[in-house]
């Protein structure tokens, strides 16, 4: 009996390692995503990846912004619309499963364009909505 509760323990660490290793490569497959839509100025493709929802949360050193189309026309207006959306690079420092449908990512972000270099840090929340997982919230500094 002691045998047998052993291997279902070692059995389910293995399967949640497993899981864990598969949610961490689809979060950082949808940043280099992010990264690479940006870099070639389109703002829709950096944007898919967001809860498209008037409950995405997008918190900056210029205030609270809520919903996806209050995010989108903040990054137009910003970048997209003056040709500065320039080169961007994120790095990951750290990816927090908190449950099977909920990740924190901690890292940061660089941007260079015309204009000069940007950087900063910023915090996702990754929520698995319908089979999918997108970003809900975004505090970037």
């Amino acid at each position: 009996m002691r045998y047998f509760t052993f291997t279902i323990i070692f059995l389910f660490l293995i399967i949640q390692s497993f899981a864990q290793s598969n949610t961490e490569k689809n979060i950082v497959g949808i940043l280099n995503e992010q990264q690479n839509s940006w870099n070639q100025s389109n703002l829709a493709g950096f944007m898919k990846h967001y809860w498209k929802s008037d409950s995405l949360t997008f918190v900056s050193k210029n205030g609270v912004k809520k919903g996806w189309q209050s995010v989108y026309d903040g990054y137009q207006k910003s970048y997209a619309e003056k040709g500065e959306m320039g080169t961007l690079n994120f790095e990951i420092f750290k990816i927090d499963l908190l449950s099977n449908k909920n990740a924190l990512v901690l890292g940061s972000c660089k941007v260079v364009n015309a204009k000069g270099t940007y950087q900063g840090y910023f915090t996702l929340w990754f929520k698995k909505i319908k089979r999918k997982w997108v970003i809900v919230q975004d505090h970037t500094s």
